[in-house]
């Protein structure tokens, strides 16, 4: 059983900075091409000076393929894998080595205070509570929103990982720009609101100490 994922960071009250609105899963279903509504809602926001962090996986264009590329959404630097395809489970098996960089990078979205960060997918390497399970806690944890993609069979095993918290999407790019759109004006509330504060307060900011995971 794999180690929840706020339960990764005992020390740190995720609970009290998540919103479960801002941790998104888009539901999935086979032969849905995830991976292009992933990357053109990606390629939305940073057309629109968003500044957006994480990683998408490109879309495979050849059913089969051997390789599948990671592409880093901040610094626009790309991973290419070999993968081979175990059916038992529905996943592909990729290079550790790789998806170790990849995660490295997802954490990095909050020291630069993405608005939001991509992680490509829940999936069997995440139930065992390997691939990006990692990323999931850090950037939960320090609060900064997720978007993410679940196949429907792998529901029920994302629900037990996040705790029951998040909001699930249906696989439809207006969903999605909704969620967005509803998130995006929450958080810009609750940063007026506590800026608001701080001003009433003598004018002081209180700086987060950010976590380096360069």
């Amino acid at each position: 059983m794999p180690v929840p994922m706020l339960e990764r960071f005992p020390d740190i009250d995720a609970r009290q900075r998540l919103n479960a609105f801002e941790l998104a899963a888009i539901v999935f279903d086979e032969g849905v091409s995830i991976d292009h509504l992933m990357c053109f809602f990606a390629d939305e926001l940073k057309t629109l000076g968003r500044p957006v962090a994480g990683a998408v996986q490109m879309p495979i264009e050849e059913e089969g393929a051997a390789h599948a590329s990671y592409l880093d959404l901040a610094s626009g630097d790309s991973w290419l894998v070999r993968r081979d395809f175990q059916p038992a489970d529905r996943s592909w098996s990729l290079d550790q080595t790789v998806l170790g960089q990849v995660t490295q990078r997802i954490k990095q979205s909050v020291a630069i205070r993405a608005d939001l960060a991509f992680v490509p997918r829940f999936g069997a390497r995440e139930r065992a509570g390997h691939g990006f399970a990692d990323a999931f806690g850090t950037v939960a944890a320090f609060g900064v929103p997720i978007l993410t993609a679940v196949h429907r069979d792998d529901v029920d095993a994302w629900l037990r990982f996040t705790g029951g918290i998040g909001t699930l999407l249906a696989c439809r790019l207006r969903i999605v720009r909704a969620w967005w759109q509803e998130t995006d004006t929450r958080r810009k509330r609750v940063q007026a609101r506590q800026a608001a504060d701080r001003h009433q307060a003598g004018g002081a900011e209180v700086v987060s100490l950010m976590p380096d995971f360069g």
